[in-house]
C-alpha cells in the first residue's frame, strides 16, 4: 500500500519556506491574504498561472483612479469582488508599480515575486516559438499561434482567462462572461496585461492582449496603451526551483529539479503533503521514468555519481538506512514502510529476494538476474533509479531506468508521489495562536477551530519530536517547553485523518 501517514519530518515545512527557494509548480500561497495560485515553468521563467487577485475593491463610476494611499486597490468586473475571485483584480499601471518606476520591480506581487518587463515577456514569448525579430514587433502580427498556448489548454500552462478590463471611455468591457462592444463582434473577449517597461508615448506602457477568437487572432498583441487603464496582473518569481508535475493512475506526482540528499528530499516532499514515490509495478516505472526523461526532460548526464557507477540518477523513496539489506518504501522518512525486498543482488552477497513477490526493479532485472542492490563499499541505504547504464559506458550491473543503492548523502533531483486524499491542495490548514512567543517555559495554544484537532506534535528544527498528544474538543492546549534546549521548534497541528492542518514556529529561550 501506498504512504498514508506523514510523520515527524512534516513539521519542516517552516525550515523549507525559510531556507529554500520556492519550487515552481507548486502552489503559491501569498502571506498578506491567505490566496493562493497556480505557478509554471515556461522556459527558464516561473510564472504565476492565475490573474494576481490582492487589495481592497474601489468601485469604479466612471473616473475613479487608484491613488497612492497606502492601501492596494484594484478594480473588478462590474465593481462585483466575486469578478476578481474568479479572474483576478483590474490595476493601473501606477498601482500596480506601488508608484515606482524600476523596471520588474515587485510592486503589488508577493514577496520574492516581480512585475514582468516587456523584456520578460518576449522571453516567454520566444520560448513559446515566437522569432525574435517577431518578439521585437508591434501589434498582433506577431508570431504564429503563441496567443493561443496562452489560453486555458493552450499547452503553455500559462492559463489565461477572459477576464476583460477596465477602460475609461468604455467602462468594463470584453469579459467573457458580458456581452462586450467590439470592432471584431459580440463574441471576441479579450484579457490583457501589464509590463513595467515604458512606451515610446508620454505615460504609455506596453502591455500584451489575446483574443478568444483564436481562428482570426492567435497571436500574441504587443502595444502601448495609458496608464489608468484597468489590466491584471501576473508575476514571475525572483528565484525558484524548477519542477515538472503529472498524474498517473488517479495519482499526482512532481519531478523536482534541486539536488538534495535523500533525507533532504524526504523532508522537502513531506513538507508539500507528499513522499518520495513509490513503485510498485511495471506500468507504474515505465510511465515515471518516461515523465523524467521526456516530460521534464532531466539531462541523462545532469550530475555524475562515483558512488553509482559514474553515472546520473534520480531520488526513489527505497531505503534500507534502518536495517541493512531490509528495503522499505519509507518516502517520508520516518523508518516505517512496506518492506518489498532483503538481501543483495548477484554482485553482492546475491542472497536478495522480493518479498510476498513485490514489484522490484534492480540493476539487472530486466537481463534476468538482479545485480543490485549491493551496498558496494558500505553505505548505499537509498534507492535511485538510473538514467544511463552502469558502471559508467556499460550495462554489466544495469540500464538506464533500472534501480541502484547509492550513498543516501549523494545530491540527486527527485520525485514526489501525492495521495489523492493528502496532495497539497486538499490541506485544509487552519489558523492558531500561540503564546508566549518566545517562551521560557508553558505555551498556550488558542484557536477558534481546535475541534478540527486530533494530534499535537512539538518537534526541533532538526526534525525530532519532542512532545506528542491526543486531543478533542478542547478550548485551548497548553504545553510545558521548561524542560526542553534553548532553540527553534515547531508546533504542528493534525486532523483525525493525520493531515497536517496547521503549523507554527516557536522560541525558546
Amino acid at each position: 500500500m501506498k504512504k498514508t501517514s506523514i510523520i515527524l519530518i512534516l513539521i519542516l515545512f517552516f525550515t523549507v519556506n525559510i531556507f529554500a527557494q520556492f519550487n515552481c509548480g507548486d502552489i503559491l500561497t501569498d502571506e498578506r491574504d491567505g490566496k493562493e495560485y497556480a505557478t509554471v515553468l515556461i522556459g527558464e521563467q516561473c510564472w504565476m498561472a492565475e490573474n494576481l487577485n490582492i487589495g481592497t475593491m474601489l468601485t469604479q463610476s466612471g473616473s475613479n483612479h487608484q491613488t497612492d494611499n497606502s492601501t492596494i486597490e484594484k478594480y473588478c468586473y462590474n465593481n462585483n469582488e466575486a469578478e476578481c475571485d474568479d479572474y483576478g483584480g483590474l490595476y493601473q499601471w501606477h498601482e500596480m508599480m506601488q508608484y515606482q518606476t524600476e523596471e520588474s520591480s515587485q510592486g503589488i506581487c508577493p514577496d520574492g515575486w516581480h512585475l514582468p518587463s516587456d523584456v520578460e515577456w518576449m522571453q516567454m514569448e520566444m520560448e513559446l516559438g515566437m522569432s525574435e525579430e517577431d518578439a521585437n514587433e508591434t501589434g498582433s502580427e506577431r508570431g504564429t499561434d503563441e496567443g493561443i498556448q496562452l489560453q486555458v489548454d493552450g499547452g503553455s500552462g500559462f492559463d489565461a482567462l477572459f477576464g476583460g478590463i477596465w477602460y475609461q471611455d468604455l467602462d468594463f468591457v470584453y469579459n467573457e462572461g458580458f456581452p462586450s462592444v467590439s470592432p471584431y463582434g459580440s463574441d471576441y473577449y479579450w484579457t490583457y496585461f501589464w509590463s513595467t517597461t515604458p512606451g515610446t508615448y508620454t505615460d504609455n506602457y506596453y502591455y500584451r492582449n489575446v483574443c478568444s477568437r483564436i481562428d482570426q487572432l492567435p497571436t500574441i498583441n504587443r502595444w502601448q496603451v495609458d496608464w489608468n487603464f484597468g489590466y491584471s496582473v501576473r508575476c514571475l518569481a525572483d528565484e525558484f526551483v524548477p519542477s515538472y508535475n503529472f498524474e498517473y493512475d488517479g495519482k499526482d506526482y512532481q519531478i523536482v529539479k534541486d539536488l538534495k540528499t535523500w533525507e533532504d528530499a524526504a523532508a522537502d516532499a513531506v513538507s508539500k503533503g507528499g513522499y518520495l514515490v513509490e513503485i510498485n509495478d511495471q506500468n507504474e516505472q515505465d510511465a515515471i521514468y518516461d515523465e523524467i526523461i521526456n516530460g521534464a526532460e532531466i539531462p541523462t548526464d545532469y550530475v555524475t555519481i562515483s558512488n553509482g557507477g559514474g553515472i546520473a540518477y534520480v531520488w526513489l523513496g527505497a531505503t534500507d538506512k534502518t536495517t541493512e539489506g531490509t528495503w522499505l518504501w519509507d518516502g517520508n522518512d520516518d523508518a516505517t514502510g512496506t518492506n518489498f525486498w532483503t538481501g543483495q543482488g548477484a554482485n553482492g552477497s546475491g542472497n536478495g529476494q522480493a518479498i510476498d513477490d513485490l514489484y522490484y526493479n534492480w540493476g539487472g532485472t530486466s537481463q534476468g538476474t538482479s545485480q543490485e542492490p549491493d551496498d558496494y563499499g558500505s553505505g548505499q541505504d537509498a534507492g535511485a533509479i538510473a538514467l544511463a547504464g552502469w558502471p559508467s559506458g556499460t550495462s554489466m550491473l544495469g540500464v538506464a531506468s533500472e534501480w541502484n543503492d547509492i550513498i543516501n548523502t549523494s545530491e540527486l533531483y527527485y520525485v514526489i508521489e501525492y495521495d489523492e486524499t493528502q496532495s497539497i491542495n486538499n490541506i485544509n490548514k487552519i489558523n492558531f495562536e500561540i503564546y508566549p512567543n518566545p517562551t521560557t517555559d508553558f505555551i498556550t495554544i488558542n484557536s477558534e477551530n481546535l475541534e478540527k484537532v486530533k494530534t499535537i506534535r512539538l518537534i526541533s528544527i532538526t526534525g525530532t519530536k519532542t512532545y506528542q498528544m491526543e486531543t478533542e474538543n478542547v478550548a485551548s492546549i497548553e504545553i510545558d517547553m521548561s524542560y526542553l534546549p534553548t532553540g527553534i521548534y515547531f508546533i504542528a497541528l493534525y486532523n483525525q485523518n493525520n493531515i497536517l492542518i496547521g503549523t507554527e514556529k516557536i522560541i525558546k529561550n
